[in-house]
Formats: C-alpha cells, structure tokens, sequence
C-alpha cells in the first residue's frame, strides 16, 4: 500500500504555465495601480490673486501666503496611454487682511464702541486689520494620458511622459476666530511630466497649473446687503513643481 502511494506521488505534475514568464521578447512592462507621497511646490505670488474682502461695506487689502501642498497621489492605469489620478492634500493659506483706510476705520470702530456702551460691536479692533488662518484639505481627480518612451518587461522598467488635468474640490477651516463661514473650494489643475517605473517603485514629477477659488460671507451679517461682509479669493499658480513617488499596489 505504500509503495503505491509513492508511485502516485511520483507522477503528480504542478502546471505553472498561467504563472507569469521571467523574460519575454515580446511583452512590455505594464504600469500598475499604485499610491505614493505627494508635494507640491506651490508659491502663490501676488500678481495672479483676485479678491474681494469687505467687512460693514468698507473694503480691505489682502495678501496672501502659502505652504507647499502635501498629500498622497495614487494612479489607475487603463492602458499603455490613459488612466485617472487621483490626489488627496492638505494646504495652508495665510491672509493678513487691513482696511484701506485705517484711520478713518479706527475711528469709526471708536464712535461704534460709545454707540453700543461697549457690548456687541458689530465691528472690533481685530476686524479692522488682523491674519486669518487657513487649513484647507484638498481633493483632486481627473485623467492622464502619456506616451511610453520605454517599456522594457525584461527589466521591468518604463518611462513615460504625461499629461494630465481634472478638477478640484476642497473644504477651507479657519484656524482663529472668524466671522466668516467656512466655504468650500473649487478650481481646476492641470500638468505636465515624467514617470519613470522599476519593478513596484514609480517615480513622477514635473510641473503643474492650478486654479483654486472660494467665497464666503459672515455667518451673521453686519451690513444691510450679505454682500457687504464678504470674502472671496480667486488665484492661480502656474508652473509649480510637483514630485510623486508611489508603490504599487498588485
């Protein structure tokens, strides 16, 4: 009975033929779903802001500073020439903010303390001029479409370059206290560049155009009209560099 057993045992015969291939003259490295560590390089410069900010119907002068965007990026090949991205970050703005008139402002703000014996003012020393802080979490999707330079299955490298483009939706959070409503964000971002992939690493960079726009108003008005206590904020950032390193995923 033994000895039989170890005929049969003798004869059994493992197909491996559907397991992939070590080398191939004809295949080519396909790129893979993969997510990575993501930033920007972002630097808002003054010339591409647009802004409206009133408080009681006076307007006011911003500017506007900014962190690098960090994140996570991740991608869905379809092919060898199209797929989607998608990026998830986080962003710091901030905004020093001042009437166009302070003295006129500081005075009036002086006349409003007397008229209301000092309780409720509808507006304070630190809605004349101040810096609000914002942290906004970002989302960005969209498609890419590249032209593979290399596709090497031997190595199990490839180069490739890119472009892509989608759009943006985010949530803003003022960090200090603010009148104002936490409004959402809205924009668009497209760019252009390299990947260059090694067995499971995949690394991507170039550069990146984005534009990104909100507006908010207080959440209890102090003007006649809602458009009286206002904020909007409308930019763009063009050629800011950007780096992806990413791991695949299967």
């Amino acid at each position: 009975m033994a000895s039989s057993v170890a005929a049969i045992a003798d004869t059994v015969y493992i197909d491996n033929s559907m397991a992939a291939a070590t080398r191939s003259d004809t295949e080519k490295y396909e790129e893979r779903v993969s997510v990575g560590p993501y930033v920007e390089f972002m630097d808002v410069k003054a010339d591409n802001v647009n802004y409206s900010y009133k408080v009681n119907n006076r307007k006011y002068d911003i500017s506007v500073d900014n962190t690098y965007l960090y994140g996570a990026a991740g991608n869905l090949p379809l092919n060898d020439w199209f797929g989607f991205y998608a990026i998830a970050a986080y962003q710091y703005l901030g905004i020093h903010y001042e009437d166009r008139d302070l003295e006129r402002a500081y005075k009036a703000q002086e006349a409003l303390e007397i008229e209301y014996d000092g309780w409720n003012v509808p507006v304070e020393v630190s809605d004349i001029k101040g810096r609000h802080q914002m942290h906004i979490v970002l989302i960005q999707f969209g498609f890419d479409v590249g032209v593979p330079l290399i596709a090497n299955y031997n190595y199990q490298f490839m180069t490739k370059l890119f472009l892509a483009g989608g759009v943006i939706t985010g949530k803003t959070f003022f960090q200090n206290d603010s009148k104002f409503l936490a409004p959402a964000l809205w924009g668009y971002g497209y760019s252009a560049g390299l990947r260059i992939a090694f067995h499971s690493v995949t690394l991507s960079g170039g550069v990146r155009n984005s534009h990104e726009y909100f507006h908010t108003y207080y959440e209890r008005p102090i003007s006649d009209t809602k458009d009286g206590d206002e904020f909007m904020l409308d930019f763009d950032a063009y050629f800011q560099p950007f780096i992806n390193l990413s791991i695949a995923l299967f």
